[in-house]
């Protein structure tokens, strides 16, 4: 299907521009449509593509941590969660800007999401994965508050 001009006759018949009769309804249409139907579900660790989208969203994340706009990055890395509720990096970002925000207990938090993703599929993580983010959370609280308890596999 060809594209309507602006300026070009309306193809409802009506005898107006497009501009000024269908434009703003087609409009409206193919926005409701594209939210209905949202990209299709893609695990970064299995798609190339989805996989470079979220390393740039993760990297404009801490760009914006080393900026200092601390808030801006919040926002980032919940899009970064929201878009990709499956992978953990949204997580990781947003233990990395409670850390730079001051809030210690928050941002461990946040690294136990990361841990439990790297829990739930061990196969898609490096083995030392869940050490690092544990040692993480260690630096950030007492170990008495900080450590998690032992993974079921572990006892």
């Amino acid at each position: 299907m060809a594209k309507i001009g602006r300026n070009e006759p309306c193809p409802c018949g009506s005898g107006k521009k497009y501009k000024q009769c269908c434009l703003a309804k087609n409009a409206t249409e193919r926005t409701a449509a594209r939210v209905a139907d949202p990209l299709p579900h893609h695990h970064p660790r299995l798609c190339q593509d989805c996989n470079a989208e979220v390393d740039a969203a993760a990297n404009a994340v801490i760009a914006l941590i080393e900026q200092g706009k601390l808030d801006h990055a919040e926002r980032a890395a919940h899009v970064l969660v929201d878009r990709w509720p499956d992978v953990h990096d949204g997580y990781d970002c947003l233990a990395m800007v409670a850390q730079a925000k001051g809030d210690n207990r928050l941002a461990a938090d946040y690294y136990r999401k990361v841990i439990a993703f790297a829990r739930k599929d061990p196969d898609l993580y490096d083995p030392g994965f869940v050490d690092y983010f544990q040692d993480s959370i260690n630096r950030l609280q007492p170990a008495s508050v900080g450590a998690l308890p032992p993974h079921p596999r572990d006892i």
